[in-house]
């Protein structure tokens, strides 16, 4: 019995861990991204926008939550585009959904091809009604989780800041944890 026990066990974990293995290849004009959101309440989806008619993405339900994917997207230039809430019940007649068009909040990133793209933080604080929605820089914790729960983008990919080009602290941080390690 204790044998069966560990032979199923193996042959889980060994079907997890190809499963995490795996990464999807890109096309020349296609990226990985690192989508984090973190909801302080109840939002029913959140709605991120790139060009094209198709190049939309949803996410949720988050119930005071957070949510961390690694996605394949298409190049280029994305807004987080509206947080959508729905109250009452279809059975009973009276469902209502409402939305926060957030677009002009300009809560966007870059993606570029054949890398693997730090997106931010996406953050909605909920209070009665009202609504607190920013994208935060938590670089450093965002990248502590993909190590830990996708190593294998890590590894493979060029990390790059779609929030802030410019800045240079994924690699510092790079640079530091591969001192560490050693």
């Amino acid at each position: 019995m204790k044998a069966l026990f560990i032979f199923i066990l193996l042959v889980f974990s060994n079907s997890l861990l190809a499963e995490q293995q795996a990464i999807e290849p890109l096309d020349a004009d296609e990226g990985y991204a690192i989508i984090a959101l973190y909801s302080k309440g109840y939002t029913e989806s959140i709605a991120l926008k790139g060009s094209g008619l198709t190049n939309k993405y949803t996410f949720g339900p988050l119930n005071h939550s957070q949510h961390i994917e690694v996605i394949k997207m298409p190049a280029g230039r994305y807004t987080w585009d509206r947080v959508s809430e729905r109250t009452g019940s279809l059975a009973q007649g009276n469902l209502l959904e409402s939305y926060m068009d957030i677009a002009d909040l300009d809560l966007s990133f870059t993606i570029e091809p054949g890398k693997l793209n730090y997106t931010g933080l996406f953050m909605l604080e909920r209070l009665g009604s009202k609504a607190t929605i920013r994208v935060l820089n938590r670089t450093s914790i965002i990248l502590k989780i993909l190590e830990q729960d996708f190593p294998q983008y890590a590894e493979k990919f060029d990390i790059v800041n779609a929030l802030y080009p410019n800045d240079h602290y994924i690699d510092f941080y790079l640079n530091h944890t591969q001192k560490v390690g050693e």
